[in-house]
């Protein structure tokens, strides 16, 4: 009888614990978004959707970035490769292209309050 318990004890320890991994898993990484706040975006940027407020009074929102905008652009708009509304971003992103791939990631995220 004992080992059955022990067994059983284990079995649903396994159970619990797969759960535990796929649930850890399953939500969204904030990798980005920690890259906006330090790359500090949010002087020029914000993101209401995210709770991120800029200090200036004509900050653009970029709330729905994911709904309007690509990968690629944007991509090649933060290292200013390509321009928006024939302007060009007024800084070239400073980070690692590892870090640079998950502002990205993070901004497509945004579809909007």
């Amino acid at each position: 009888m004992k080992n059955i318990l022990i067994y059983l004890g284990l079995v649903v320890t396994i159970v619990a614990l797969y759960g535990f991994a796929f649930t850890i898993a399953d939500q969204p990484s904030d990798d980005g978004k920690k890259v906006f706040v330090d790359s500090k975006c949010s002087m020029c940027h914000t993101v209401k959707s995210a709770g991120i407020e800029s200090k200036k009074s004509d900050a653009s929102d970029l709330s729905a970035t994911g709904k309007e905008r690509t990968e690629a652009f944007l991509m090649k708009y933060l290292k200013k490769e390509t321009k928006l509304n024939d302007k060009d971003h007024k800084s070239t992103f400073k980070g690692s292209d590892e870090d640079l791939k998950k502002l990205v990631g993070w901004l497509l995220t945004l579809k909007g309050e």
